[in-house]
């Protein structure tokens, strides 16, 4: 059961019409840039200063593809991630490099499981969970506090999982509203086409016995 299970997420496709760009990728982008420029000028610990902010004015980029190549983008921004945490820990400076900007990260998590096809989920769950796992290993807060991140991390995934079953769901209820419309028309059509053939060969039999009349009569 769990095998199918997994084959059937495996194989499932894309949502078809994923669009491209809507209207509010741009204020959201604009929110992020605006907050890796406030927080590079404003915040005073931060690391690797230019490193930090290049990084998260990447990170505010990646979002404008996540429907069209989720798990491209994931793999982009968690990726980055990774080598970060692992250039930290080889430079071992007294705090963590990046900015909060960052998070922005967080729709991408959720475009995933929204937009992806079920090879994609798999393949970009895979390196969310590589990344999450990496920066809690490396991380010296405490166990709960992980945890927390964890759930914080996984949590717009679920969501984006909830949207796409419910529209898929909602699709399927319309098609087959649609279905029954088109069924109930077919037969409609049927009943009109059979009542006008019916009055087509009761006239033509009434035409033939008036005929047969008038040749009797006129004999």
């Amino acid at each position: 059961m769990l095998r199918e299970d997994l084959r059937t997420l495996w194989t499932e496709p894309r949502p078809p019409d994923a669009p491209a760009r809507v209207w509010r990728d741009w204020p959201l982008l604009a929110a992020g840039l605006s907050g890796v420029v406030l927080e590079a000028t404003l915040r005073e610990n931060v690391v690797w200063r230019p490193v930090a902010a290049v990084f998260a004015v990447w990170l505010c980029l990646l979002p404008l593809w996540r429907r069209t190549r989720p798990l491209a983008m994931v793999t982009l921004a968690f990726g980055s991630v990774i080598l970060l945490q692992v250039a930290w820990l080889v430079a071992a400076p007294s705090e963590p490099v990046g900015l909060y900007t960052g998070g922005v990260v967080l729709v991408l998590v959720y475009a995933l499981p929204r937009w992806g096809s079920g090879r994609e989920i798999v393949l970009g769950g895979a390196v969310i969970l590589a990344a999450g796992a990496l920066c809690s290993v490396t991380d010296e807060t405490p166990v709960v506090e992980n945890v927390v991140g964890f759930v914080f991390l996984l949590l717009p995934g679920v969501f984006g999982a909830a949207v796409r079953f419910w529209m898929t769901a909602r699709e399927r209820q319309l098609e087959q509203v649609r279905s029954r419309e088109r069924e109930q028309l077919a037969r409609e059509l049927h009943d009109t086409v059979a009542h006008h053939v019916s009055a087509m060969v009761i006239i033509a039999q009434a035409g033939g016995v008036l005929a047969g009349n008038a040749e009797s009569t006129g004999a």
